[in-house]
């Protein structure tokens, strides 16, 4: 096969995007998504069909790992930690059951922590890393609540799961200094986990959702369900789940469909596990994903809307976060009238000016997103003086190791005190 220059230089773009994206979405290293998850899937895909198309594959390829390089310690998990393939479709996932038993699940939206016991103690915690290898975050997790320290039974121990902030303790971070400016408990997860500056007191809030047993030592099970359970006795906290056939996946899907707001934590779709453990792994994996499992994404719902125009919401800490006024559009049930842009940042990137046409949608068909400015006008600008108060605003720009702006704020010169210096 051969590849144009075109093509080249297209797949070089695909990849640096993704990596950098993704790169800010594991590490917290960003209170807000640099990249929606539609338009993350929308580019891996291209970039998955040049790789095809053409028969080449750049070396830092996002489709040749999973999670990205982190810095700081890093130690080889005893087992890969791959991701999961994904579908919107139920279709497939009738047709990945067959006429198996299954384990469908919630798919937490947190940050994934994997557990390891040593004749029942626990000795390290390690995050997803890419995939390989990981960072040793053991002195944070410590502090997570629903992570038992010792175990009762001898031998090696691996407990996989997701260190998640419930959406209640999220909305309560975001009023303190520490929880200020991010969109959503993921990324506010992520960045309390990655620090050595969070506070015990902080880390907290935030829970151990144990969802699979890597090993479990000298005890034996033969199904995912009896893994749960035994995991529960254990004392973790376990995700909620159900076992269920190739004929219920329909109204499983639709119920917890119907469940989704009153969930405590976050997820981003749903896991279909096959139950008989030794069949599923006889089905191997490819590169990135394991054949026992698949994950299910609820399809977006796409609607048009005009900017009516801006509002300007002040915490109790000073930040300013700008929040769009739209006319009434009809989303995933409700009437959507305004969307949280989150940070100068997103509202600089967007261009937005009164009449624009908006494309929205509902992140997790919950939290109100922009998609994407189709018109662009840009006439819009951030307020010189707090609408709170009515003193002078100022931005603060703070940057990551590599220079680039890592956050981009605005905040009140009065209300909250000092935020730092201004570039």
């Amino acid at each position: 096969m051969t590849i144009s220059k075109e093509q080249m230089e297209r797949m070089e773009d695909l990849v640096m995007m993704l990596n950098e994206a993704s790169e800010r979405y594991y590490s917290g290293k960003e209170t807000v998504s640099s990249m929606s998850d539609t338009k993350y899937d929308k580019m891996l895909g291209e970039l998955a069909e040049l790789e095809v198309m053409t028969g080449t594959q750049l070396k830092a390829s996002p489709l040749n790992r999973v999670g990205y390089s982190e810095d700081g310690e890093k130690i080889q998990h005893t087992y890969p930690i791959l991701s999961l393939n994904a579908t919107k479709s139920v279709d497939d996932l009738l047709h990945f059951i067959k006429e198996e038993d299954a384990v469908l699940s919630w798919k937490l939206d947190g940050l994934s922590i994997v557990l390891y016991y040593s004749d029942g103690k626990l000795v390290r915690a390690l995050s997803r890393g890419d995939g390989h290898w990981g960072k040793d975050i053991t002195k944070n997790v410590l502090q997570l609540r629903h992570i038992p320290t010792r175990l009762s039974n001898r031998g090696e121990v691996i407990i996989r799961g997701e260190g998640c902030l419930s959406v209640k303790e999220f909305h309560h971070l975001k009023q303190t200094k520490e929880g200020e400016g991010y969109s959503n408990p993921r990324n506010l997860a992520a960045g309390l986990i990655n620090t050595s500056r969070t506070t015990p007191i902080l880390l907290r809030h935030m829970s151990f959702i144990a969802h699979t047993a890597i090993s479990l030592g000298e005890h034996q099970v033969q199904t995912r369900d009896e893994q749960l359970r035994y995991m529960s006795k254990l004392g973790f906290r376990v995700i909620p789940y159900s076992v269920i056939a190739n004929y219920q996946v329909i109204n499983e899907v639709a119920l917890y469909t119907t469940e989704l707001d009153e969930y405590e934590f976050p997820v981003d779709g749903l896991v279909l596990t096959l139950n008989d453990i030794a069949f599923g792994e006889s089905l191997g994996c490819t590169r990135r994903f394991p054949r026992h499992s698949m994950a299910f994404k609820w399809p977006d719902e796409y609607k048009t809307t005009r900017v009516r125009g801006m509002k300007w919401s002040v915490s109790r800490t000073g930040l300013i976060t700008p929040v769009v006024l739209l006319e009434p559009v009809g989303l995933e049930g409700t009437t959507v009238r305004q969307a949280n842009l989150h940070s100068l940042k997103v509202f600089e990137g967007l261009d937005i000016g009164v009449g624009d046409i908006l494309r929205v949608y509902k992140a997790n068909k919950i939290i109100p997103e922009v998609e994407e400015n189709m018109t662009r006008s840009g006439t819009e600008r951030y307020p010189e003086r707090c609408p709170a108060c009515g003193n002078y605003t100022e931005i603060v720009i703070r940057r990551d190791v590599q220079g680039k702006i890592s956050s981009k704020k605005l905040y009140c010169c009065n209300c909250g005190g000092n935020h730092g210096s201004q570039e």
